[in-house]
C-alpha cells in the first residue's frame, strides 16, 4: 500500500503526541511560556484541521489502515472537523481565563488529547480501536471539566467524572456483548446471533446516551454546565457531545444492511429517545432564565435532533449521516461560541441571568450580532448553519412523517427560549464594551456560522 495513504492520520496524530507533551515543558510559569504552548496548540490544531480538510478534498477515504485498526470515511472526516473547529474557539476564547489557572498547560494538553481519542473514535473499523480511543477523548474531557480546581468546578467534574464510570462501564458490557454477537473484533461483520447483538446495542447506546447528557440520563448535565468555569464547559459542551457521539455512529453504521429484528429495536429506541429529548428539553429550559442553565437543557433538546437520523438510519443512513455531520459542526460551533459570550459578558454585567445581557446592543453591537446569530443557528433559522443541519436531519425522516412532524415542531416551539436572550440585549442596559478574547471568538464562531450555512448545501450534496 502506498505510504500516501497514511499520511491523512499519520500527520496529524504525530504533531497531536508531540504538542499534547512539548506544551506542558514550554509553560514556566511566565507569561511568554504561556503564550508560546497556546501557540503551539493552536498550531498544531489548525494544521491537523488543514489535513484533514485537504485529506478529504483529495479523497483520502474508502480505505482501511493498520490492519484493520481504523477505516478513513467521508463521515469521519467531519466528526474530526467539527471538534477541532470546536476547540480552536474555545483555546482562542480562553487565553485570557487559563493565564490565572496553575494548571493551564494541562488543559492545553488534555485538549490535544481529546481531539487526538476522537481523530480515532471517528475513524475506528475495529472494537479495540473504540476502547482506546474512548479511554484518552474521554478520560481528559472528565478532567478538563475539574481542572480549574475551584469548589463549583470540582463538584461539577466529580458528578461528570462518576457519570462517566458509570457510562464507561456499561461501554465494556455492551461491547463485549456486541462482539459476541456479531463474532468478530472488527465492526464491520455481519451478525451471527441477534439477541446477543441487541442486547449489546442497547449497553452501548445507553453509555454513550450517559455521556452527552440525553434523557433520561440527564443528571449531570445542568450542574456541570451551570458550575464548572465557563471555559472548561464551552468545550466539553460541545467536544464532549462529539465524544459521546462518534462511536455510537460509527458502530451502527457498520451494522449494514440493518435486518430484522435489530433494525426494529434501533429504530424504537432511538425513537423514542428522540422525542423524549425534544420534549423534555424544550419544557425544561422554558422555565429557566439563566443563560446557562438554559443552554444545558435546550442541550437536550438539541440531542434529541442528533437523534433523529440515528434513529433512521435502518431507512435513510445515507441522507442521516450526512445530515448529522452537518448538525454537529452546527453545534459544536454554536456552543463554544455562546459559552464563551456568556463568560465575557458574565465578567461585566456580574450576572449569567438574561438580565445580565441588557444594554449589550446598544454599546457592543458585534457582541449582539454574535450572540444573536449563534442563538439563531441552535433555533435554525436561515441562512445560518443551523438552519441547514435541522433541515437535513428532519429529512432524512421523511419516511417517517409524523416524526418529522413532532422535530419541527419542537424546533419552532425553541423560539420560546433562543429569543428571550436576544430581546433582553435590545433593553436598556449599564453594559460596557470591553474587549477579550471571548468575545473576539464568540464573533469568529458567528462569522463561521454564516460562512459554513451558505456551503452548507454543498457540503450536503457531497456527502450524499
Amino acid at each position: 500500500m502506498q505510504f500516501s495513504l497514511y499520511l491523512p492520520l499519520v500527520i496529524p496524530s504525530l504533531i497531536m503526541v508531540a504538542s499534547s507533551i512539548i506544551v506542558l515543558f514550554l509553560d514556566n510559569g511566565e507569561e511568554k511560556g504561556f503564550l508560546r504552548s497556546v501557540y503551539l496548540t493552536f498550531v498544531t490544531l489548525l494544521v491537523s484541521l488543514l489535513v484533514f480538510l485537504a485529506s478529504f478534498l483529495l479523497k483520502y477515504y474508502n480505505y482501511s489502515l493498520f490492519s484493520n485498526s481504523v477505516y478513513l470515511t467521508p463521515f469521519g472526516y467531519f466528526i474530526v472537523i467539527a471538534s477541532i473547529l470546536a476547540s480552536l474557539i474555545v483555546i482562542g476564547g480562553g487565553i485570557t481565563e487559563l493565564k490565572n489557572w496553575d494548571n493551564r498547560s494541562s488543559f492545553l494538553s488534555l485538549v490535544t488529547l481529546t481531539n487526538l481519542g476522537i481523530v480515532y473514535l471517528a475513524f475506528a473499523y475495529n472494537v479495540l480501536t473504540i476502547f482506546a480511543s474512548w479511554g484518552i477523548a474521554s478520560a481528559a474531557t472528565y478532567v478538563i471539566a475539574m481542572l480549574k480546581k475551584d469548589y463549583n468546578s470540582t463538584e461539577a467534574g466529580i458528578k461528570y467524572l462518576v457519570m462517566g464510570l458509570l457510562s464507561s462501564s456499561l461501554m465494556i458490557a455492551g461491547l463485549a456483548f456486541y462482539v459476541l454477537g456479531i463474532n468478530n473484533l472488527s465492526l464491520d461483520a455481519s451478525i451471527s446471533y441477534p439477541t446477543l447483538t441487541i442486547l449489546g446495542i442497547l449497553f452501548f447506546s445507553v453509555a454513550f446516551l450517559f455521556k452527552i447528557g440525553a434523557f433520561p440520563f440527564q443528571g449531570w448535565l445542568p450542574d456541570v454546565y451551570s458550575m464548572a468555569d465557563r471555559v472548561s464547559v464551552a468545550f466539553v459542551s460541545s467536544v464532549g457531545k462529539i465524544v459521546g457521539i462518534a462511536p455510537l455512529v460509527v458502530i451502527l453504521y457498520y451494522i449494514q444492511p440493518m435486518s430484522y429484528p435489530v433494525s426494529l429495536v434501533v429504530f424504537v429506541m432511538f425513537t423514542i429517545i428522540a422525542v423524549a429529548n425534544l420534549v423534555f428539553g424544550n419544557v425544561s429550559a422554558f422555565s429557566r432564565r439563566d443563560f446557562a442553565a438554559m443552554l444545558s437543557y435546550s442541550s437536550i433538546a438539541q440531542v434529541g435532533f442528533m437523534l433523529i437520523p440515528i434513529a433512521m438510519f435502518p431507512y435513510d443512513e445515507i441522507v442521516g449521516l450526512a445530515g448529522l455531520m452537518i448538525y454537529l459542526v452546527a453545534y459544536s460551533i454554536a456552543q463554544a461560541g455562546l459559552f464563551l459570550a456568556l463568560s465575557h459578558v458574565e465578567k461585566i454585567s456580574g450576572s449569567s441571568t438574561y438580565e445580565g445581557f441588557r444594554g449589550v446592543a446598544a454599546v457592543d453591537k458585534a457582541l449582539a450580532f454574535a450572540v444573536s446569530i449563534l442563538l439563531l443557528s441552535l433555533l435554525g433559522l436561515p441562512p445560518i448553519i443551523g438552519f441547514w443541519a435541522k433541515l437535513f436531519v428532519l429529512e432524512s425522516s421523511f419516511s417517517q412523517p409524523w416524526l418529522t412532524l413532532i422535530g419541527f415542531l419542537n424546533s419552532a416551539i425553541a423560539a420560546g427560549y433562543y429569543i428571550p436572550p436576544i430581546r433582553e440585549m435590545f433593553r436598556e442596559g449599564n453594559f460596557q464594551r470591553v474587549s477579550s478574547p471571548e468575545r473576539s471568538s464568540a464573533l469568529v464562531a458567528s462569522i463561521l456560522s454564516i460562512i459554513v450555512g451558505i456551503l452548507a448545501p454543498l457540503i450536503f450534496g457531497v456527502l450524499i
